[in-house]
């Protein structure tokens, strides 16, 4: 009885510690994106406070045909 009853705690004091990360602060993230052209071809900048990433832009003549 006294395992069962340790068991029951132990599952309901994990149940309590989960943390819903629906409601997450990601809606209070702001972005700064601009284009940069480094030697002819345009990259898309995306930066936040805690990352960035840069991604060679669609648009970029090299892709249309253009420069290569």
């Amino acid at each position: 009885m006294k395992k069962i009853l340790a068991i029951l705690i132990l599952l309901a004091a994990l149940l309590v510690s989960c943390k819903d990360d629906s409601h997450s602060e990601s809606s209070n993230v702001h972005y700064n994106i601009y284009v940069d052209t480094i030697r002819g071809h345009e990259y898309l900048v995306i930066s936040s406070m805690n990352s960035s990433n840069i991604i060679h832009s669609e648009s970029c003549p090299c892709k249309k045909g253009g420069e290569k």
